[in-house]
Parts: structure tokens; sequence; C-alpha cells
């Protein structure tokens, strides 16, 4: 199993990778507030003990959410990808691999498709069918897993 800091390298670098940022991205888009050799170390699980200045320009140059950025780094597990139904928008990180797997899933693509042509009321029903499936899923697991 990974450690902290390498799980927090995988983070970045998979974040950079859906967003299509190299480290000299990183840095120009952090203001300069840190440079691409230290993002470098960052990526390689070298950098130690980066300060919150450090975090905080890290995730102006990646465009994530400072909270998660800090939750990842002080070695939590991800919280759960979550919608925020009271805005209605998603986390933008989420969306980028959401698309990648449309893009690479022909059966998830056709199905999105369908789904984009619905009215909004059918949209809502297929949302709540869904959240069913998961639970009844879940419930499921969870009788498995008792027995």
């Amino acid at each position: 199993m990974p450690g902290a800091k390498q799980r927090f390298a995988e983070y970045v670098k998979r974040v950079m990778k859906l967003k299509g940022l190299t480290q000299k991205d990183v840095q120009r888009l952090s203001g300069r507030r840190i440079t691409d050799g230290y993002v470098a170390s960052i990526t390689t699980g070298r950098a130690a003990n980066l300060s919150v200045e450090k975090l905080k320009a890290l995730a102006y140059g990646l465009g994530v959410n400072l909270d998660e950025l800090f939750h990842i780094a002080s070695d939590r597990p991800e919280k759960p990808h979550r919608t925020n139904k009271s805005r209605g928008s998603t986390d933008p990180l989420i969306l980028l691999e959401t698309i990648q797997k449309v893009a690479t899933s022909p059966d998830v693509s056709e199905i999105l498709n369908e789904v984009v042509r619905l009215p909004a009321e059918d949209r809502a029903r297929v949302l709540e069918f869904i959240e069913e499936l998961r639970t009844t899923k879940r419930n499921a697991r969870r009788k498995t897993k008792a027995s």
C-alpha cells in the first residue's frame, strides 16, 4: 500500500493528466507561487512537509478545491464524490473523470445520449432509479458480509 506522500503524488499527477497540465502550467496558473521544480518533487513523492502556502499555490495552480487538496495532503481517505444538489453542480474533477469514462465506453456513451434527450422529469426518474439500484446493491453487499 503506498504511503501518504505517494498517494498525494498520485492525486496531483491524476489531476494534471485529466486537465492536460504540465508542471510549467501549474507554476504559471499559481501566479508563480510554486515552481515547476517543486511541482515535480511533489509528483515524485520527494517533497516533504509542504507548507500551507505551497498547498494553497498548488491548489490554485491545479484549479482544484483547496479543502479537497488539504484533505488529501493530510492523508485522509478521499471524500465520496457528491453532487452539490443545492447548486446543481458537480466537482469539475469528477466531471472530467466522467467525461473520460464516457469517451472510452461505448455503452456508457449510448446511455448518456439517450438520457440527455429525455425531458427533465424523465431524467429525474432515471436518477431516482439509479439511486434505488445503488441502494439495493449496497444493502445486498451488507447482507452478504453479515452472513
